[in-house]
């Protein structure tokens, strides 16, 4: 678990490094954390995947504002480490925290105000540790696996919350008055639990300032009117993602009879509403924006609206077949936008919205309307400010029939009569259009001037494929005209040149996207900083751009971002970037980059990041760079490219007797794994010396690190040098190299490590020497330091080496992981000693067997205790005794028990039992295991299911695979039913299953002869997979009702995924595809849509293939023109667009606007018949296909799961699903074995 923490935040750290905090300078306890002041008060420190197994002393001695801990590896929290700070904010993220101590924000009484703990482990809401919290304000504890709560949870709280965030959680009921407490309370967050009611008594006494109320994606099946009439202040209210089919039940009527409300908004996308019946509003006084996007909705009463006085009316996605003045009577005089686009409308009536005087925004995106007159539609319809007709199935559009509007300020259109832009079809428009867009068009000519008569007003001009592929050379003339554009966007076009002039009458520009074009040069000349004194944005990307002449970007001083990312450039002259004081982030990955010249980039004070990964440098020289990124923490990233050694230019150094050289560079961050380097030359990292403080060397063919080379850098915290070659450690290769924090040397081939090595190094606090070929440390080797976190795993110890650090340098470890050695075990007193003053310790014993114990906080208060693997030993149980209080989870699989010792740990979460030869638990040992949630008896001899779950109330996840139980009927899991979330039972010998109701359910059958999923399954799981075996053809049917649909594929020999798969999905519009160590050959085109939002289609999200081997051929050709459509689509999302409101990126995902990460899983795809080239590179060489070449072919192998709203390590959100399962769940689909 050490190392995947460890690995996880290296990941975090490298693989993203623009994403790491530059705004504030290195905190003097940790370098590697960021604090906005200096002492005595701090301001706001942020931790950002920084190493910390505990919290360091020094933050509690000091000051400050707010402190961000997130994804560092804290298992526990001390008490009172916090007291003294006087924290405003304080966030705790992503950490696995399964509990707070009583005393942990002790001091913090009068000063905290917020207080986040999300996406920790937490099982139960740590109430005594805030409810002294007298000034807290915000509780945010989302993401967590809290399945309880009790109003006294919020004791002490009640005259100061104001939100409470606890969505993402597995609450299934809320008692009686659960939040009355609350007087305060603004905000309340349910969604993502598993809430199939509200009780009428939750909000019984009213909640007199509540106004925010979400309680989407649960399993409400009707809209509480009853229950939330008592919340008069509540403004919006969230029901969406549930199985809401009707607005209003016939049994509900009598109850609700003269209820109304009124609110700001209300959203029920994503139900079950099929139809909206008259009356269906009746109980909404006002609802200012009504959401119905996404529901199976085909018919809208006459009176469903009436006196429901809405302003924003969402019906987007859904199956309407028409729209007319009936289906809005009673919106008349409050109507002001109306959204219905992605249905099936083919006709617009006239004078549809004649009688609609206050709307201005109309959105008809995406249907079927094959023709209308809009100036009939539209007659007298003057104050229309937004209109969206754009869609490939709309019909055609003459931009002079919509002249008459001439208060339009947004217009987006596809398809017009002719393929000519004119001057004549803008006579006449107003001068308030702000943005245009023409996409998904055919234009073939734009003449001059096209724009005259809407240039002085027009902001925003797009074009992304809406040109004909004859149009090859941007025309200038007509932009002459656009003085005022800030933003164009001609990309996904044909464009294969543009002239030094194509922009220089556009002296307001802000951002200019040419991605995904044919373009092979940009000439000098062509950017100027006396013209184009405002632009912030150039997007090059996905071009055909060969080399970057000097002067090419120059003196542009607004300019923050240049992206010319998978392009061809194979050189870079001299100076082509210089004197750009606010650029801050260069992409020139995934070029074929061999030769960049001395002072290339020069004077780039503010850069930040420079991506020069996936090239063919042969050799990295910082002669390149010339005052670059002297004011800010500039990275640079040169991984997977061709560098096998690192060398001195002699023009650029003085000789290595001349202390210092000619070459200075301000390199902070420097990453040169996943190249081939062997050798490093003296003195290569000198110019560096004293600005680097992370270095990333792993994947490469090092075989021994010296003083010439890594000794000398005074400010180096990170040294990654995983995964190479490395035999010989030399004892003053880190002499001088003082700060050095981490260290990572796993997967090498060291044997020894001197004595002086380390010994000098006294700030470093984590090691990782796993995977290598020690026996043994030289003694006190970490005298002077204070290790937190010591990786010995996978080596050849015998003996716990204990004689390398000193009883005052185990003072904060809180991690030492021995395990996969052939250790046997602890025998001395003054093992167990120097093991009592530390706070987590893991130790693992490997003899065939292994063992691991950990021990935590003073004198053996543990947390984690594992024996797995080893025959028990005395003294280790009495330890388990000792730590009955303390402990949280224990190990004790294949360890040969044949019956369970006793084990008094009330506290116990965690239980693992699994290979060993149970063949019954009594039933007396769960009255000690009350606060057990996860139980694992997989691989033992149990015949029956054990009736301990009779009496396990908190229990979550509970393995029962591979063993000879051969029923399970309807009590066999009485007691658990109410909370058990995932249930395994693969691999036993069943006879009998009887239906039941359980959250999750995982199956494998060799016996049954009969087996119907809908009718055993009936009620939402919360994961299900099944596991099948055939070797003839099958029909394979996926009915899904949500949106949102992953599928997975893993270790399995499945060679093909045809659409098939997918074909049924016909609620589905969003799809994620991972593909993992499988043998996979082909993957067929998931979508059915060029773009997401259409009707009844689904579109491609994200794809993992990442380390397959595939047949690139025509059946896996698709993917590039996805590529193409999902950076025009999808990247829109990084800029304020609302277009694709259904399709939101899920909380915490890796995919944002500076993310490479998509198109990297691409590069790291290889091409099995071609020679195992990157299928990146094949397809911007070779392949040429279409968009839907795969052909239907048959499975043989298919594991398939379903699984509840989780986070994955690919951080996947999902939302809900209906068909095999016959039910509204999440949607996960995985095969795999």
């Amino acid at each position: 678990m050490l190392v995947i923490t460890l690995l996880l935040m290296m990941w975090a750290s490298m693989a993203r490094m623009h994403e790491l905090p530059v705004h504030y300078p290195p905190c003097f306890f940790n370098p590697l954390c960021t604090c906005s002041k200096a002492m005595p008060d701090l301001g706001r420190v942020a931790c950002y995947s920084v190493p910390m197994p505990r919290i360091p002393q020094a933050i509690n001695s000091s000051k400050m504002y707010m402190l961000q801990l997130e994804n560092n590896g804290l298992r526990f929290l001390q008490p009172q480490y916090l007291m003294n700070t006087g924290l405003y904010q304080l966030q705790i993220k992503h950490n696995p925290l399964a509990d707070i101590p009583e005393e942990a924000f002790l001091g913090l009484e009068r000063s905290l105000s917020m207080l986040d703990l999300s996406y920790n482990q937490l099982a139960n809401i740590p109430s005594k540790s805030f409810r002294h919290l007298q000034k807290l304000e915000v509780l945010e504890l989302t993401g967590n696996k809290i399945s309880r709560i009790v109003p006294k949870n919020w004791r002490g709280l009640e005259n100061s919350l104001q939100t409470l965030r606890l969505g993402k959680n597995a609450i299934e009921k809320l008692p009686a008055d659960a939040f009355v407490s609350l007087t305060y309370l603004e905000i309340l967050d349910l969604r993502e639990n598993s809430l199939k009611e509200i009780d009428p008594s939750v909000f019984r006494d009213g909640m007199a300032h509540l106004t925010h109320f979400y309680l989407n994606d649960n399993q409400l099946t009707y809209v509480p009117y009853i229950q939330l009439f008592s919340l008069k202040r509540m403004k919006v209210l969230d029901l969406s993602y549930n199985k809401i089919s009707k607005m209003l039940h016939a049994q509900q009527e009598p109850e609700v009879r003269g209820i109304q409300m009124s609110l700001d908004v209300l959203q029920l996308d994503y139900n079950q509403i099929k139809t909206l019946a008259s009356g269906d509003f009746q109980h909404f006084y006002k609802v200012n924006r009504t959401y119905l996007r996404g529901n199976p909705l085909m018919t809208i009463e006459e009176g469903t609206f009436k006196d429901s006085r809405i302003r924003e009316l969402y019906l987007s996605d859904c199956d309407l077949l028409e729209i007319n003045s009936a289906n809005l009577a009673g919106l008349e005089s409050s109507l002001e936008l109306l959204d219905v686009s992605g249905n099936n409308i083919t006709m617009l009536p006239n004078r549809l919205f004649q009688e609609f005087d206050l709307l201005h925004t109309l959105i008809f995106r995406e249907n079927r309307i094959n023709t209308f007159s809009p100036t009939e539609v539209f007659s007298g319809f003057q104050y229309l400010y937004n209109l969206d007709l754009s869609g490939k199935q709309n019909g055609m559009i003459s931009l002079q029939d919509l002249r008459q509007m001439r208060n339009l300020r947004f217009l987006s259109i596809s398809r017009m009569p002719q393929a000519i832009l004119s001057a004549n079809d803008f006579l006449e428009f107003g001068m308030d259009i702000k943005e245009l867009r023409i996409i998904n068009s055919n234009l073939n000519t734009i003449k001059n001037h096209a724009f005259m008569h809407v240039g002085y007003s027009l902001l925003t001009l797009r074009m992304s494929h809406g040109l004909s592929s004859s149009i090859s050379e941007i025309p200038n003339r007509p932009f002459k005209s656009l003085r005022n554009l800030q933003h164009l966007d001609l990309s996904n076009n044909k464009i294969r040149s543009l002239s030094a002039t194509s922009f220089h009458f556009l002296n307001r520009i802000k951002r200019i996207e040419l991605q995904d074009n044919e373009i092979d040069s940009i000439l000098k000349g062509t950017f100027q900083g006396e013209i184009h004194s405002t632009l912030e944005e150039i997007n090059f990307a996905f071009n055909q751009v060969r080399d970057l002449q000097t002067h090419t970007f120059i003196d542009l001083s607004a300019l923050m971002t240049i992206n010319l990312e998978d392009n061809t450039i194979e050189r870079i002259e001299r100076r082509a970037f210089i004197n750009m004081n606010r650029l801050k982030y260069i992409n020139l990955r995934g070029n074929k980059i061999r030769d960049i010249t001395d002072e290339a980039f020069q004077n780039l004070p503010d850069l930040e990041f420079l991506d020069l990964a996936y090239n063919n440098l042969n050799e990295f020289d910082f002669a390149s760079f010339d005052q670059v990124g002297t004011l800010s923490s500039f990275k640079v990233n040169v991984s997977h490219n061709e560098i096998s050694r690192l060398w001195v230019n002699s023009t650029s150094f003085t000789p290595s007797s001349v202390v210092g050289g000619n070459v200075q560079s301000n390199i902070k961050v420097l990453d040169l794994s996943y190249n081939n380097i062997s050798d490093i030359a003296k003195y290569y990292f000198k110019p560096v010396e004293y600005s680097l403080t992370h270095l990333y060397l792993s994947n490469n063919q090092l075989r021994n690190i010296t003083q010439d080379v890594f000794g000398n850098m005074a400010h180096l915290q990170w040294l990654d040098l995983r995964h190479n070659e490395l035999i010989e450690i030399y004892f003053d290769c880190l002499k001088n190299t003082n700060n050095l924090q981490v260290l990572l040397f796993s997967w090498n081939e060291i044997t020894d490590i001197p004595a002086e090595t380390l010994r000098s190094l006294k700030k470093l606090r984590i090691v990782d020497l796993s995977h290598n070929k020690l026996r043994t440390l030289p003694d006190n080797m970490f005298t002077d330091s204070d290790i937190e976190s010591l990786d010995l795993s996978h080596n050849q110890f015998t003996r716990l080496p204990v004689k390398s650090m000193s009883v005052t340098s185990t003072a904060n470890l809180a991690n030492l992981d021995m395990s996969w050695n052939i250790l046997s075990g602890i025998h001395t007193t003054d093992t167990i000693f120097r093991l009592r003053v530390t706070g987590i310790i893991g130790l693992w014993f490997f003899e065939e067997n292994e063992v691991t114990v950990t021990v935590n906080s003073d004198r053996l208060s543990s947390r984690l205790v594992h024996l797995d693997r080893m025959n028990l030993m005395a003294d280790l149980l009495i330890i388990l005794f000792s730590l009955k209080r303390k402990l949280l989870y224990l190990g004790l699989s294949n360890i040969s028990l044949l019956s369970i010792p006793e084990l008094p740990l009330r506290r116990l979460q965690t239980l693992n039992l699994a290979y060993n030869g149970l063949a019954s638990i009594s039933p007396e040992m769960s009255s000690n295991l009350t606060s057990l949630h996860y139980l694992d008896l997989s691989y033992n001899d149990l015949t029956v299911v054990p009736l301990i779950t009779h009496t396990l109330p908190e229990l979550k996840t509970f393995n029962l695979a591979n063993n000879p139980i051969t029923a399970i009927t309807n009590t066999s899991f009485l007691g658990v039913a109410d909370s058990l979330e995932e249930l395994d039972i693969r691999k036993l010998s069943l006879s009998i299953f009887e239906r039941h109701r359980h959250e999750s359910i995982f199956l494998g059958r060799s016996t049954l002869q009969s087996y119907q999923t809908p009718q055993t399954i009936h009620y939402c799981m919360n994961s299900v997979r099944i596991k099948i075996r055939f070797t003839e053809h099958i029909i394979f049917v996926i009915g899904v009702r949500n949106p949102h649909l992953h599928f997975s594929l893993y270790n399995t020999s499945v060679a093909i995924v045809p659409r098939e798969i997918f074909r049924n999905a016909q609620r589905v519009r969003n799809v994620t595809v991972e593909i993992r160590n499988s043998d996979i050959r082909s993957l067929h085109n998931p979508s059915s849509s060029y773009k997401p939002g259409v009707p009844g289609q689904r579109f491609l999200m994200k794809l993992r293939l990442a380390d397959s081997h595939i047949n690139c051929d025509c059946d896996i050709g698709w993917i590039e023109i996805w590529q193409r459509k999902h950076r025009q689509y999808q990247e829109d999302q990084c800029i304020s667009y609302d277009e694709f409101h259904n399709f939101e990126r899920e909380e915490v995902d890796e995919f944002n606007c500076w993310d490479n990460g998509w198109d990297d899983d691409i590069r790291e795809t290889f091409c099995l018949n071609k020679n195992n080239v990157s299928l990146s590179n094949l397809l911007k060489t070779e392949l040429e296909c279409g968009w839907a070449m795969a052909s239907t072919i048959e499975l043989n192998t298919i594991f398939l799961s379903q699984q509840r709203s989780c986070r994955s390590l690919s951080h996947y959100y999902n939302q809900g699903s209906e068909g095999i399962f016959g039910t509204w769940c999440t949607t996960r689909f995985l095969i795999g074995s």
